[in-house]
């Protein structure tokens, strides 16, 4: 049996691996197109990391998926370690899962925000930078939960619920792709095209679907007129907004927190966060704020193998400082 095999197996019994790591996700997002490595002790995985490897002019990179918020290491700790053990231990296991790593020009990963400590990366040449995303941490009582949201998102779900909108789950894929693709052709001051492909949110969609873990919300008017939009996921520790679609003209009535409301009520009972997956845009990360959320920071981890590489992505950095200069 291959370490993917293995690894294929630790996930369907393993509820601690995060959704963006599990196998199923994998052939979604990147058909044919990732791997694993692993550390095993008497005939049992102690740790993984999941990769995806793509190919751009000529140069072979680790790189993020579309559609997926984090990968990095996952690790199984032994019970009752103290707190230098638990240091001694991640330093032996990601030293052990980057030695296994293949040999490519460029390695580029978000982690988990559980993932702490990347000091043995560090030690091992990578790079790191800082990014964040906001998480409701407990879902168990959803007076508290509500409790937590600005009076400005109270007030959206109030308006919501005055229009009439109408609620309603699953949207097939091709209306929500399309619902996406027309919000965005109304938004003059963004790029109209929607980053993703639709065969690739089909086999998210079917795939989620298919084991019980997302479903698609919308908000509909008297007129039939679909105002927003979410596709959310999850897996036994944590929802993830992962796609939101807000048609502009009606932004003003709130369609778009209703959603995220009736959305963390219904998932309430399956799991015990609510991620809404962070940005790094000053509005976005207002409006997450604003649902009560904690602010977690999560690592961004990088390094470059190939000199030739290096080179190029130096010379990028000086363009790019020397334009913000002008």
């Amino acid at each position: 049996m291959t370490s993917k095999e293995r690894y294929r197996k630790l996930c369907a019994e393993e509820p601690s691996i995060p959704i963006y790591s599990r196998d199923w996700w994998l052939d979604a997002v990147a058909p044919g197109g990732w791997d694993v490595v692993t550390v095993e002790k008497n005939e049992k995985i102690i740790a993984a990391m999941p990769y995806v490897t793509a190919k751009k002019y000529g140069f072979t990179r680790i790189v993020m998926p579309p559609l997926t918020q984090k990968l990095g290491p996952w690790l199984s700790y032994p019970a009752g370690q103290k707190y230098s053990k638990k240091l001694d231990y991640e330093k032996k296991t990601f030293n052990e899962l980057i030695e296994k790593l293949p040999m490519v020009d460029a390695f580029h990963q978000n982690f988990d925000y559980r993932i702490e400590n990347w000091l043995p990366f560090y030690w091992q040449g990578f790079s790191q930078s800082t990014r964040y995303t906001y998480v409701l941490d407990d879902l168990s009582d959803m007076a508290a939960v509500e409790k937590g949201f600005a009076h400005a998102k109270r007030q959206n779900i109030k308006k919501a619920l005055d229009s009439s909108l109408t609620v309603k789950f699953d949207l097939s894929a091709k209306a929500f792709y399309q619902h996406h693709q027309m919000t965005l052709g109304k938004q003059n001051l963004y790029d109209k095209s929607v980053s993703y492909s639709f065969e690739l949110f089909q086999r998210i969609y079917d795939a989620c679907y298919a084991h019980n873990a997302g479903r698609t919300i919308y908000a509909e008017d008297v007129d039939g007129h679909i105002q927003a939009a979410l596709f959310v996921i999850w897996d036994e520790n944590s929802a993830y907004d992962l796609i939101s679609t807000i048609d502009p003209d009606y932004r003003k009535y709130g369609a778009a927190t209703l959603l995220v409301w009736e959305m963390i009520k219904f998932v309430a009972d399956k799991t015990k966060r609510f991620d809404f997956e962070g940005s790094m845009i000053e509005g976005v990360e207002n409006s997450f704020r604003k649902f009560g959320a904690k602010q977690y920071p999560y690592f961004n981890i990088s390094k470059i193998y190939n000199k030739r590489l290096k080179g190029l992505h130096h010379l990028k950095e000086v363009l790019r400082i020397l334009r913000g200069r002008n």
